[in-house]
């Protein structure tokens, strides 16, 4: 009897936690933003994405992420140098791959800090990358924000040249994403 009392628990247990109540939360366009940051021997620059899209799929006290998707458009990024933006979608091959995005395997959040597992696709080309950043909590509201380096040619995209000098391979990314 007593075997049959702690099967019927266990049972009732790993139904409970297949029956979690998942919600999506969308970003807050108006407060994201991903940019870039790149260097030349003559000079650096960044260039911003204000029109991030994004989704997490949480439990419903927002206490455990189940998956995140995140993505831009290449054409949204903006150097503040028409040239340069154009001469980028060049490179990117922006026409034929218009966006980066990134999708979640794993997401773990621990204090303040998070770690997530997934898969950024740039080019046409997805990659594996660990991003680790911190994220704040007010109310409903969370705000992940972070930085990770990438190289262009892992992504099979030539850095692009100046005067006939390559741009460094190496270039950052910087986020910051709200949800509400």
């Amino acid at each position: 009897m007593i075997k049959y009392l702690c099967l019927l628990i266990t049972m009732m247990l790993v139904a409970s936690v297949f029956a979690q109540t998942k919600v999506k939360v969308n970003c807050v366009r108006e407060e994201s933003s991903i940019t870039y940051a790149m260097n030349h021997p003559m000079h650096a620059w960044t260039g911003e994405s204000k029109e991030v899209n994004s989704i997490i799929l949480m439990d419903e006290a927002r206490t455990t992420i189940f998956q995140v998707a995140v993505s831009a458009k290449l054409s949204t990024f903006d150097s503040k140098n028409a040239n340069r933006d154009s001469h980028m979608m060049e490179e990117t091959e922006a026409l034929k791959y218009p966006s980066v995005t990134y999708v979640s395997t794993a997401v773990t959040l621990e204090g303040n800090s998070f770690k997530s597992a997934g898969t950024l696709t740039f080019h046409g080309v997805g990659q594996p990358v660990e991003l680790l950043g911190n994220f704040t909590k007010e109310g409903n509201k969370l705000t992940f924000t972070g930085s990770f380096k990438l190289k262009m040619t892992q992504f099979k995209v030539n850095p692009p040249s100046l005067l006939g000098i390559k741009t460094d391979d190496e270039f950052k990314l910087d986020f910051k994403v709200v949800y509400q």
